[in-house]
């Protein structure tokens, strides 16, 4: 029985630290992209619509190239990984889902969902 609370008291924490973390991700996205980086390892690879961005410089040239943004996330799951998966680090793996809006022109926007 204690290992099951101690689960879900593991589950409860990821989470909150899930929504934090998606909240802090996508105000920075819209408002404070040049802050985004420092959400990203050092050696961290970004796979976006099938391409990979590696590394913390080609990381902020590429989110500064990016259209302005409006995120409205919908939907967020959180799971945590296991420890032995991940040699003992905390681990969660978040996924999300909703509409951004993109400012593609002056003139143009346009809506799209996103996952």
């Amino acid at each position: 029985m204690a290992s099951t609370l101690d689960f879900r008291t593991h589950v409860d924490q990821s989470c909150r630290y899930s929504e934090e973390f998606v909240n802090i991700y996508y105000d920075c996205m819209d408002k404070k992209r040049r802050n985004l980086t420092r959400l990203y390892l050092d050696k961290a690879t970004l796979v976006w619509n099938g391409n990979a961005v590696s590394g913390q410089e080609a990381l902020a040239e590429f989110f500064e190239s990016l259209p302005s943004s409006e995120f409205q996330v919908q939907i967020t799951d959180c799971q945590p990984v296991h420890e032995q998966a991940t040699q003992g680090q905390t681990t969660l793996l978040v996924a999300t889902g909703g509409l951004v809006k993109l400012k593609e022109t002056s003139s143009v926007i346009s809506t799209r969902t996103f996952s």
